[in-house]
Order: structure tokens, then C-alpha cells, then sequence
């Protein structure tokens, strides 16, 4: 799948997610710049998508794939600047990470 595609059906997908609440809130700090924690997001990254390959979707001209093992690493370098989005191959788990230092996570419904 070229990388326009992969932005099309992320877009398309991130309106049936159903994201997981934490404390009632979708919503996660994982901080930003200094404050970003690495750690944290490996965790989450390997609680919701286990050992898949991920796309790293910054935007429609620029998708990364990359192993759930070194994911976080690559997130660190992308999101501060204008977000992105982390999805597995079929679509059905994603993540959005904000550029103020959010993230949320979820699946697909129907």
C-alpha cells in the first residue's frame, strides 16, 4: 500500500474507533521534548499491539513502518512537530499521539 493510501484508510478508520478510557479520560500524558517518556510508551505500545509492524503516519506524503520494539523511539522524533498516528497493518488498533504530549489508544469497532 503506497503512502497516500495508508493516510486515506487511517482517516477513514480513526471515526470506528473505540478509544480506551483511563480514569474516564481518553486521553494520556506522555510528555513532550525532555518531558517525554519513553518507558511509557513502549508499554502501551506493547500492551495494545503486541509485537506487530506498525505504519507511523505523520501525514499524507510521509509513513513510516517500523517494528513495535523500537516504535517509541521513532514517535519521539516525529510527534512534537505536528502529531501522528500509529496503526497496525489491517487497521484495527490505533494510537494518536498529540503534539502537546497526549496520546490516546483503541480499536476498531464493526
Amino acid at each position: 500500500m503506497d503512502t497516500k493510501n495508508v493516510f486515506i484508510a487511517s482517516e477513514r478508520y480513526l471515526g470506528n474507533i473505540n478509544w480506551i478510557l483511563t480514569d474516564g479520560n481518553e486521553w494520556n500524558y506522555i510528555g513532550v521534548g525532555d518531558d517525554y517518556d519513553e518507558n511509557k510508551v513502549d508499554a502501551f505500545i506493547k500492551r495494545h499491539f503486541g509485537t506487530a509492524e506498525l505504519f507511523l503516519i505523520l501525514d499524507r506524503h510521509r509513513v513510516e513502518i517500523c517494528p513495535a520494539a523500537t516504535a517509541a523511539q521513532s514517535i519521539r522524533l516525529f510527534f512534537a512537530k505536528n502529531g501522528l498516528t500509529v496503526s497496525n497493518r489491517d487497521f484495527t488498533k490505533m494510537m494518536v499521539f498529540n503534539k502537546i504530549g497526549v496520546m490516546k489508544y483503541g480499536d476498531r469497532v464493526g
